[in-house]
């Protein structure tokens, strides 16, 4: 499971972030990819940077987070402007 989601905040690019949480996580690109309700080929794109990181993934992310209770109600990923 996750240790420390400090380290995450660290990272500047949300796609990063969304890899490191992926990894420690355990979890393979279809297997996330389905817990967060995405096509894994959709997540693969993501991840490299051929879509961009949408407000909705976000929340689909962060949906998944709180309620796998994985972490606390903070967050990961940075605000949109």
């Amino acid at each position: 499971m996750i240790d420390k989601f400090e380290e995450i905040k660290i990272v500047e690019s949300d796609v990063e972030r969304l890899i490191i949480l992926r990894k420690r996580l355990g979890k393979s690109q279809y297997q996330f990819s389905k817990d967060i309700g995405v096509s894994s080929s959709y997540l693969g794109q993501i991840e490299n940077y051929k879509y961009p990181f949408t407000l909705n993934l976000r929340q689909k992310i962060n949906k998944y987070l709180r309620q796998e209770r994985a972490v606390d109600e903070r967050d990961l990923f940075s605000s949109f402007k």
